[in-house]
Formats: C-alpha cells, structure tokens, sequence
C-alpha cells in the first residue's frame, strides 16, 4: 500500500496578469493619434528658419511658417534689405525649407486628425463578446 500524496492543480487565475500593466490597443490608438495630432500642428506652426550666407557670422533668419508661406517683406527687413538676387536665393533658400517641413508636419497632423475620427466611427468592442 503506497501513501501517494496529489498535490492539487495549480489555481488558474481569473485574469492575465499583462491586463494590469498594459493599455488596452483603444488607448494606445488615442495616445498615438494626439501625439501625431500636436507634433504635426507645432511643426506647422514654428517659424522655419535659414542660415545667412555670410560665413563669417552664425545669423539665422525668420521666413515664415507652413501656413503662411514665406514672409518676403519680414525677410528683406531682417537680412538689412538687400539687393533682389541676394533676396531672391534667401525666398528659395526659406521656400525649401518650408517644403521640407511641410510633409512630415501635415502628414502627422492629418494623420492624427484620421486617427481620432476612426476612434469615434468605430465602436468599441463589448468585453464579454468574442
């Protein structure tokens, strides 16, 4: 006659203990939506700014935002209004400028903007139902 001795099964528990510390992906989707929503409104409003042609000095100009374009007029006034081919390479200096952060700031901002549209078009999920 052997005395076994059988050690219960290990208790499942109720929940997945990543349920505690993760974020349901619902709120992950809203956090990442209103990251690109903010990141892609503030780098369409910062001003973009060039380097003078003067290497001398380390003087950097204002041209405008992605909104407005550049600011030929604030831009003359700045670099001291010089004469039409200088300020004509600075407005297609600034006009690249503007270009190059025109793309990612507007892609960021309306993907944010789709993000958070898609957030109230798409129903959320009852919990009990799979």
């Amino acid at each position: 006659m052997s005395t076994e001795i059988l050690s219960p099964a290990p208790a499942q528990p109720d929940s997945d203990p990543l349920d505690k510390i993760t974020v349901p992906p619902r709120v992950f989707v809203a956090s990442l939506a209103s990251i690109a929503l903010v990141v892609g409104l503030v780098l369409g409003l910062l001003p973009v700014r060039v380097s003078t042609l003067d290497t001398t000095a380390t003087v950097k100009v204002s041209c405008g935002n992605t909104l407005g374009g550049v600011e030929t007029p604030r831009l003359a006034a700045s670099l001291g209004n010089p004469e039409r081919p200088i300020l004509a390479e600075y407005v297609a200096m600034c006009d690249r400028g503007i270009d190059a952060r025109a793309l990612p700031a507007w892609t960021l901002f309306f993907g944010g903007m789709i993000g958070w549209i898609w957030l109230g078009a798409v129903r959320k999920r009852k919990s009990g139902v799979e």
